[in-house]
């Protein structure tokens, strides 16, 4: 059942959940508390809903919505940024963990990486082609 916030309707984030193909946690959900955190344990924000994309529509419809709905808006991929910038309070998180996908082409030397993938999903696609990423 959609949960209607400040700024949302349950209808609303009803409608929006049958365009999308990833799932949508919010609060009231058994997932939501994990999946809401973030690395930086210093910052607790609670956003209205969080999209977790499996591709490129979703991640289009999340910034549709929260745009529609004249809410805040954070993209998120791998949970790390220091001052918490993937998430925020009471609007959308776009959250790309899911698409964490690393194509390597060990020719070329290069990779096609997924917004939600980590150094460590990138280091291990490359390492196989005696490949590695520069970064700390």
């Amino acid at each position: 059942m959609a949960m209607a916030t400040s700024n949302t309707t349950a209808e609303s984030i009803e409608q929006f959940a049958s365009k999308v193909r990833g799932g949508i946690v919010q609060p009231g959900d058994d997932a939501y508390e994990a999946t809401r955190h973030i690395y930086n344990q210093n910052i607790d924000r609670s956003p209205a809903l969080i999209l977790m994309c499996v591709d490129s529509a979703d991640v289009i419809a999340g910034v549709n919505y929260a745009r529609e709905q004249g809410l805040d808006l954070s993209i998120r991929g791998g949970r790390h940024n220091v001052a918490g910038f993937g998430s925020n309070d009471d609007g959308v998180v776009v959250d790309l963990r899911q698409m964490n996908n690393v194509h390597v082409d060990p020719d070329r030397k290069i990779a096609w990486v997924g917004g939600g993938a980590t150094w460590g999903d990138v280091d291990h696609a490359a390492w196989p082609f005696g490949l590695a990423t520069p970064g700390g």
